[in-house]
């Protein structure tokens, strides 16, 4: 019975911490795709991976801007800018991030 009460405790306590980042902190996580999978994933300009499909947060504590770079070899890089206002509308939207890089 003490087991069960222990835990219910620590269950009411870790509860409020995990629904934070969905009532507005300052990161908002969002799945980003780029295509092709391969090519080498930025954000603000520091590598966090290849293009496939993964989840990413947008942090905006340090800045009003983030910017996502996607490049490959045989492929033209692409850039794109988020504001907090439009992620908060993809969020809303439930609209992911997807790049798509054009042939050289």
């Amino acid at each position: 019975m003490q087991k069960t009460t222990a835990r219910r405790s620590r269950l009411l306590l870790v509860l409020p911490l995990l629904a934070l980042p969905a009532c507005g902190g300052a990161g908002y996580v969002r799945v980003m795709s780029v295509n092709p999978p391969d090519a080498s994933v930025y954000i603000n300009g520091e590598r966090v991976g290849q293009g496939s499909s993964r989840p990413y947060t947008f942090d905006f504590t340090t800045s009003e801007r983030i910017y996502v770079q996607a490049t490959h070899p045989d492929y033209q890089p692409e850039i794109e800018w988020f504001t907090k206002e439009r992620i908060e509308q993809m969020v809303a939207a439930n609209l992911d991030v997807k790049i798509t890089l054009r042939p050289r």
